[in-house]
């Protein structure tokens, strides 16, 4: 069984590392792993048991009372009464059984407070979780984000390494060292946003292991972003959130606890019934060293506080100013929760058309670069143009990419207001990693258009 457990362990271990690490994965292990999860989970585990606590009031209580007594009683008569000197020596036991058969609605009204306190704080709890696992996923997403900014920069590197070259090739010839610095420049500053981008890495690195527990080494990939989960209106997200938030939930259920404490101050005005069935033995003690007595009896109690000097009163006003406190702390919540969702589904729609328009950006100075190859080449543009306009060229990459990832939260985001960002992503399509392309624009110099001209060749060969 030990062989077998650990054949399927290493199998697991090798298909999770042939398929890379998706987000899937990642908020899989979350959910499994991670302590704060463990901890909510146990915590929601835990609550359930307030309900049974106040459920078992509907049931009998059995009582089992017994004592040993062995005592002596003196007693001195100031008139001609003889004196007395009385001892016992003996026990009782009594068996007693109290059943509840009304209390003013005061049980069932306790055990309604405790299921609607078990929803609040089950939803307290799940929106604990989808904010777990949002953090996940940004840390994810920018993990992502920062190992395509990386290869970004090492293409940009190689780029002006090539530039570096060209320009030293020149300077041979000219003797004109401008162009070296330039692109020299041009390098340090690639070179020195690559090591700014692997520290970020590393801090995401370290970010994601909070929430999943390892330190993730395999390729990570861009997770699939699936719009048709979300509504297809401003209006219709306002409405889904409104019903669907956990915070929401949370602090409805928080409304009818509060009404259920006023109904159990109601019931205080109300009697109280119960039925009572004792049986006992006494020994030596109620006839004094002289035998034993048996009792039993059956009581139907009825208990009635007429006057308590008003406290009842006074707490039904206070719980029911606690009430419309707890009204007003709802629409707090709702206009909160309306306001993100309208923010983030708003940037969502803003951040798609920033993205194509930063794409067509792209796509322009893309053709930039290459015309200002060609009319180098012709002698109408100098090289210093060309560095230019592939620094333009590989800031606008940059700048696509983190619009992108902005575009990833402002999607999370959105699922997270929605309560729904742990299912749509558990549900989502498996991701072999391995097989996922990064998204990266290659910036290299096409040698056979930024070669010199066919006089400067024969110059540099004479």
């Amino acid at each position: 069984m030990k062989k077998l457990l650990v054949i399927t362990i290493s199998i697991l271990l090798f298909l999770s590392s042939s398929y890379g690490f998706s987000l899937k994965q990642g908020v899989q292990k979350t959910l499994t792993s991670n302590p704060d999860v463990l901890a909510e989970r146990k915590n929601q585990e835990a609550y359930k048991y307030y309900i049974d606590e106040k459920q078992s009031k509907y049931l009998p209580t059995l009582d089992f009372n017994a004592y040993l007594e062995k005592s002596r009683v003196k007693d001195y008569y100031d008139d001609d009464t003889p004196d007395s000197d009385n001892k016992k020596d003996g026990y009782n036991a009594a068996l007693v059984l109290r059943q509840l058969i009304y209390d003013g609605g005061l049980t069932p009204s306790e055990v309604s407070e405790m299921k609607h306190q078990d929803l609040a704080n089950r939803y307290r709890s799940l929106n604990a979780i989808e904010n777990i696992v949002l953090e996940t996923a940004k840390a994810y997403t920018t993990l992502v984000k920062y190992d395509e900014l990386i290869l970004l920069s090492q293409g940009m590197i190689k780029t002006n390494e090539d530039n570096l070259t060209i320009a030293k090739e020149k300077e041979q010839i000219s003797g004109e060292v401008l162009e070296t610095y330039q692109v020299s420049s041009k390098l340090h500053f690639a070179t020195d946003k690559f090591y700014e981008e692997k520290s970020n890495r590393q801090d995401q690195v370290n970010a994601l292991k909070k929430y999943v527990g390892l330190e993730v080494k395999d390729k990570v990939c861009r997770p699939i972003v699936d719009e048709s989960i979300l509504p297809k209106s401003l209006e219709e997200v306002i409405k889904k959130a409104i019903l669907s938030n956990y915070q929401i939930k949370e602090q409805i259920e928080k409304i009818k606890v509060q009404r259920e404490k006023i109904a159990q101050n109601n019931a205080s005005f109300l009697p109280t019934i119960s039925f009572e069935l004792r049986t006992s033995i006494d020994d030596d003690l109620e006839l004094d060293e002289n035998g034993r007595e048996d009792e039993t009896y059956a009581r139907l109690n009825f208990d009635w506080n007429l006057y308590n000097g008003g406290v009842n009163r006074v707490k039904d006003k206070q719980e029911r100013v606690f009430l419309q406190e707890q009204k007003k702390s709802l629409d707090v919540i709702t206009d909160k929760i309306v306001e993100e969702v309208k923010n983030q589904y708003l940037k969502f729609q803003n951040n798609k058309k920033r993205v194509e328009t930063l794409k067509k950006y792209i796509d322009a100075n893309a053709n930039i670069v290459e015309v200002y190859k060609n009319e180098f080449e012709a002698g109408t543009r100098t090289f210093v143009d060309i560095l230019n306009a592939q620094t333009e060229l590989y800031q606008s990459i940059q700048s696509l990419i983190q619009r992108e990832y902005a575009l990833y939260d402002n999607y999370y985001e959105l699922l997270y207001n929605l309560s729904i960002l742990g299912d749509t992503i558990l549900k989502s399509k498996d991701q072999d990693c391995t097989k996922v392309k990064a998204k990266v624009y290659e910036i290299s110099p096409d040698r056979k258009k930024e070669e010199f001209s066919d006089e400067l060749k024969e110059l540099l060969e004479s």
